[in-house]
């Protein structure tokens, strides 16, 4: 019993770690118009979030600015799309631990090439 509530605990903090990670992606599109007393801070943020995901196992889903065939499992759209896209470009990554995924990247739709 206390094994499952140990396991039920660190559950609930890679989850919270895994938003956390993807809040400060946010944030860091934010602020690239502010000083450098900001960037800089929110870089040694960067980095101890990293530092304390990659020791509970945790990386990145997508790379931001990527391009990927869309995945319903994988991907949230951030931008409405009329029909269910064929590929997307990364705008937030994802974070997953193993084939878990915790947080879904976040995209918006790719218009497909028009033929000339």
């Amino acid at each position: 019993m206390v094994e499952a509530l140990a396991q039920a605990a660190w559950a609930e903090a890679d989850a919270a770690l895994a938003r956390a990670l993807a809040d400060a992606d946010v944030l860091t599109r934010l602020v690239k118009k502010s000083g450098p007393a900001v960037e800089g801070a929110l870089a040694m943020l960067r980095q101890s979030l990293g530092q304390a995901a990659r020791k509970r196992g945790l990386t990145r889903l997508e790379e931001a600015g990527a391009r990927a065939a869309f995945d319903p499992n994988r991907h949230v759209l951030i931008k409405i799309s009329s029909k269910q896209p064929k590929d997307v470009r990364i705008v937030i990554p994802g974070v997953v631990r193993g084939e878990t995924i915790l947080v879904k990247a976040e995209a918006t739709p790719v218009s497909p090439r028009r033929k000339r």
